[in-house]
């Protein structure tokens, strides 16, 4: 396999910033059965590079079938010539709440950086991340980068507005220069930085978030938990990766399935968090909607019957239990 050209370092840390400790940053990729999608992750995190200091990567597989345990072996070698620790881990335990549990447990550096398996780095990806916490020092408790949506060969389908980019985990578009991100300001967990410190007596929901081929969410409500107690996020649009999406998720009928998980994991949210909703006041003939065409819909008929679908994950979320 051919190494990739190496990519720029990130900014320079303001002068008199705190520092932090030499080995700095632990990267944490979970992984589950996508040895391709891994391989080219790792190869986009080749020559990255820290403003000061060294920095690790941990890749937490969670599949029985270690899959991901060849793709890392093949890399060591590279990542040892740059001095960057490539560990493996497996984690049996099935859903990406116990991989980011293992993956945080097993870290050794103060910041802890989340990229997921189908995601590809910029050039000077980890030196953006790492940056404000540098140069603000203890007012940043989290960093979070853009994602952009990679189709690979495949064409962008026509009816995939850009409003509905958010729902294949793409395109938070907070501003197009870094600023701190208001409490309602959410981002997703696959491109995130933080302090180690804040996971002290918690861990990701392992009732959430993605398990298997799953479509679950929100194990990210550890995050909402840390700023409403006083932790400090800061978005850095330039920090950016490419997010695979699988061609087999560009049609309407994903997106239905999406979407009424997604419900599912708000709903299921909303009752951890006691927070008193309103339940969606709407009337349903199950049988008319079981025969309609979804992938005949356009424009605001596809966002409309998509919401209808949240809708309806939302008001089963207090019963279901499974994982999609």
């Amino acid at each position: 396999m051919l190494e990739p050209e190496p990519a720029q370092s990130g900014p320079s840390p303001a002068a008199g910033g705190p520092a932090l400790p030499a080995f700095a940053a632990s990267i944490v990729i979970c992984t589950y059965r996508r040895p391709e999608l891994l391989d080219a992750c790792l190869a986009s995190l080749l020559d990255q590079q820290l403003p000061d200091g060294f920095h690790e990567i941990l890749v937490v597989d969670n599949s029985t079938g270690c899959e991901a345990r060849p793709v890392v072996e093949r890399w060591q070698p590279f990542f040892t010539l740059r001095r960057t620790p490539l560990r493996y881990l497996l984690e049996e335990r099935s859903g990406v709440a116990f991989a980011r549990n293992r993956g945080v447990a097993e870290a050794v550096s103060p910041l802890i950086v989340f990229i997921d398996d189908d995601e590809t780095a910029c050039d000077g990806w980890l030196g953006q991340m790492v940056e404000p916490f540098i140069r603000f020092g203890d007012a940043v408790d989290i960093v979070a980068g853009e994602v952009e949506p990679d189709f690979g060969d495949q064409p962008r389908p026509d009816w995939l507005s850009d409003d509905l980019l958010q729902f294949f985990s793409c395109r938070w578009g907070w501003d197009t220069q870094p600023r701190f991100l208001q409490l309602p300001e959410w981002f997703g967990e696959g491109n995130c930085a933080f302090r180690k410190a804040l996971m002290a007596g918690r861990q990701f929901p392992t009732d959430m978030g993605r398990k298997g081929g799953g479509l679950m969410s929100n194990e990210g409500i550890i995050f909402q938990d840390m700023r409403r107690e006083g932790a400090s996020a800061y978005y850095v649009p330039s920090a950016f990766v490419l997010h695979h999406i699988h061609p087999d998720r560009l049609n309407r009928s994903w997106l239905m399935r999406r979407m009424f998980f997604q419900g599912v994991s708000n709903r299921k949210t909303v009752d951890r968090m006691g927070v008193d909703v309103p339940q969606a006041d709407f009337m349903l003939n199950l049988a008319k909607l079981a025969t309609l065409d979804v992938e005949a819909l356009e424009g605001e008929s596809i966002r409309a019957v998509a919401g209808l679908y949240h809708q309806i994950g939302y008001a089963m979320g207090s019963v279901l239990h499974g994982d999609g």
